[in-house]
């Protein structure tokens, strides 16, 4: 495939999902939104006169490869799943055993084909696409790191598929060379698997809402990320139920998806705590920007993770303007390093969280001040245009590198 001159030719290895491009794909326009920032990316290079980007993502609900280009962007949507059906193989183990093989070798033959100057995966975690970059060789690649499977404290590593996903994941960070990094635990994670690799500063794009008139507050506290033990929300509902004691009406809303199983456990627990009153779950909200709409509606946003990089969680609440409290950990101790825009908490430290939360209930000063002084730091650090620029920086550099090696 040929492109302009002097445009730089690069490959986007990901996934994503949101309206327009269910729409461009004729799809039935009822699926969720997922990985935003690579839609946003993708915006932001659509900006640059000197790009040509080349897009492979897989897809389970389309019936067939479908390839379209918009200006410099070109889409490769690779069918997945039961040929001329929207759904996947019933046995999915079967796809992991074969390492995603049929997807893996059309990524191949796409990248021949559009001989790209630089190939970008983006993300280590999803063997659904992240295990085609083992077969590629004679291009320089960047392997942008979102999060790590094998750190993701509730997965049961004698599942099949959990070994599987971290076997591929350490696989990419012992084989590649160049990596895209957002925090400096990433940087020493990576360089236990990899002592040679070399690292490139970047950030991830973030979605900025529209929420402009002030919002009347219906709850106190907002969680909004998966329901899991490792994002932290049994620690949190400890933590209310400790707080309740100080402030009896204390309001906790809980955005996001989680399974039956999950959902009972927690709703025992919330039970147990005599918490029923206190908790409004919401589910999972389709869209980023209803989403927004509901998290704006809390005083503060609490995320107890026990394995980030930088949470897009606490970035967004940052952004809109709520004040966040977290635990000290993986990436996130990085937002403070020119002064503190997010309240830490020790990793675990049930009691001291729920102090934290109740402290910053009760002081609407220090509320407003954190808010303003967090938001203007994520504005400033989390600008896409300057996101994409520092990407394209690490492009050009990756590929210098590559050349005088080669």
């Amino acid at each position: 495939m040929e492109s302009g001159a002097n445009k730089l030719r690069i490959v986007w290895i990901c996934q994503f999902m949101n309206k327009n491009i269910q729409k461009s794909l004729g799809m039935d326009g009822n699926e969720e939104e997922y990985s935003p920032w690579n839609i946003l990316g993708i915006e932001e290079l659509r900006k640059k006169d000197d790009i040509e980007l080349y897009v492979i993502s897989p897809f389970n609900k389309i019936l067939k490869n479908h390839s379209f280009s918009d200006n410099n962007i070109h889409y490769h949507c690779i069918k997945i799943g039961i040929p001329f059906m929207r759904r996947y193989w019933p046995y999915l183990k079967l796809s992991f055993w074969l390492n995603y093989y049929l997807f893996n070798l059309q990524v191949k033959r796409l990248v021949r084909r559009i001989n790209p100057d630089l190939i970008n995966l983006c993300g280590v975690e999803n063997l659904f696409y992240s295990s085609s970059i083992l077969g590629i060789k004679g291009y320089p690649i960047l392997v942008t790191v979102q999060g790590f499977i094998s750190l993701e404290n509730e997965n049961n590593s004698k599942e099949f598929s959990t070994r599987r996903r971290i076997q591929i994941e350490e696989k990419i960070l012992r084989k590649l060379k160049y990596f895209g990094v957002q925090a400096t635990f990433v940087e020493k994670y990576i360089k236990t698997f990899n002592p040679e690799a070399k690292m490139f500063w970047y950030h991830l794009p973030y979605t900025k809402a529209n929420v402009f008139a002030p919002v009347p507050k219906e709850y106190d506290i907002v969680f909004f990320a998966r329901m899991t033990k490792m994002k932290g929300i049994e620690d949190l509902i400890k933590a209310v139920s400790i707080a309740k004691d100080r402030k009896p009406e204390i309001k906790l809303c809980i955005i996001g998806r989680t399974y039956v199983n999950e959902l009972n456990d927690l709703n025992r627990l919330i039970e147990n705590l005599n918490l029923k009153d206190n908790i409004v779950f919401k589910g999972f909200i389709p869209t980023q920007k209803e989403m927004h709409l509901e998290v704006v509606k809390a005083r503060i946003s609490v995320l107890p993770t026990y394995n980030d990089t930088i949470p897009g969680t606490i970035v967004e609440s940052m952004l809109l303007g709520v004040p966040v409290i977290s635990y000290n950990t993986g990436g996130i101790p990085d937002l403070n390093i020119d002064g503190e825009h997010v309240i830490l908490v020790e990793q675990g430290n049930i009691g001291k969280l729920a102090n934290e939360i109740i402290e910053l209930l009760s002081n609407n000063n220090k509320q407003q001040e954190l808010a303003e002084r967090a938001m203007k730091y994520a504005l400033n650090e989390f600008d896409n245009a300057n996101s994409v620029n520092l990407l394209i920086k690490a492009y050009k550099a990756v590929i210098k590198d590559f050349k005088n090696e080669h």
